[in-house]
């Protein structure tokens, strides 16, 4: 037996008791959702795999931390630490799980306040059943009091700089698309999960669309700049020549074909080689396919 499936087990009988406690609450909280075992180890694949929830939400953007934030990054407003999100006083442990669905499909938090959106840009079309899995598995997460200084952008900065940056929020059911058309789910998987378009795609402008997945934005991190590659398939300046199985072994490894390992610091390699094998399968069948773009 998988040493992480006692642990899982008993976090569903810690759920079940937390759900009915709620409900007999005079301030009830929206209907539990349905949790089985298999929604947690989804929910572990996906925060621990592609999600790669730690690289920004760990102090040190590394799995096996807890995510309890500090980490900092660079924007568009400027520097940001990575909040706390586990249960704690100090993290979301007031949210309820309507509030955690909120905050993905329209990055508003519980006060109402929005957050930066290109900082989760694709979270908003995770399926319901990932995000379901998702939230469940960060429930189970032990507390740790950390807090983050939390950055406040003026009126005037939410509404000049980042007026072109906010996106509406998704409404609705988000249905999960079936692994077997495995192109199509390792699109949504790049897009919705890992984001790989945060940093390989330019930024738009008013008089540009994205250039997508076709590299040159500069990611700065700990003071330390570099730009993001072309991932397009592109043979002159992207991975055109790449086979399939290079891009999986890339997953797997972090090692580019010649050997060159990528910096763990900028990329979140080392949660991609913990996603599942259907996972990895799908998402480089899905690379191999981006049209080039110089």
């Amino acid at each position: 037996m998988a040493w992480w499936r006692p642990l899982i087990i008993s976090a569903l009988a810690l759920i079940s008791v937390s759900a009915l406690s709620a409900c007999s609450s005079e301030e009830s909280l929206p209907p539990p959702l349905p949790i089985s075992e298999d929604t947690l180890v989804r929910g572990r694949e996906l925060t621990e795999g592609f999600g790669a929830c730690g690289f920004c939400h760990a102090g040190q953007g590394r799995p096996g931390e807890a995510l309890s934030g500090g980490r900092l990054f660079v924007d568009l407003y400027g520097e940001v630490p990575g909040p706390n999100i586990t249960l704690s006083e100090s993290g979301i442990g007031s949210w309820t799980e309507d509030d955690v669905r909120k905050f993905f499909r329209g990055n508003v938090r519980p006060d109402g306040d929005l957050v930066y959106s290109p900082l989760h840009k694709g979270f908003e079309w995770i399926s319901d059943r990932d995000l379901t899995a998702l939230i469940a598995y960060l429930r189970t997460q032990p507390a740790h009091e950390s807090t983050a200084e939390r950055r406040e952008v003026s009126f005037f900065e939410r509404n000049t700089t980042g007026f072109f940056r906010s996106k509406p929020a998704v409404m609705g059911y988000v249905p999960q698309i079936t692994t077997s058309f495995k192109t199509e789910y390792g699109q949504y998987l790049i897009d919705s999960i890992a984001r790989c378009s945060r940093c390989h795609s330019s930024s738009d402008t008013l008089f540009s669309e994205e250039g997508y997945m076709a590299g040159g934005r500069e990611i700065e991190i700990n003071g330390v700049m570099k730009a993001a590659p072309n991932i397009t398939s592109s043979k002159t300046s992207g991975i055109g020549e790449w086979s399939e199985a290079q891009i999986k072994d890339f997953f797997h490894t972090g090692r580019t074909p010649n050997g060159k390992s990528v910096d763990p610091a900028f990329c979140p390699i080392e949660f991609y080689r913990r996603a599942s094998a259907e996972d990895i399968e799908a998402a480089a069948r899905y690379i191999r396919s981006i049209p080039a773009t110089e």
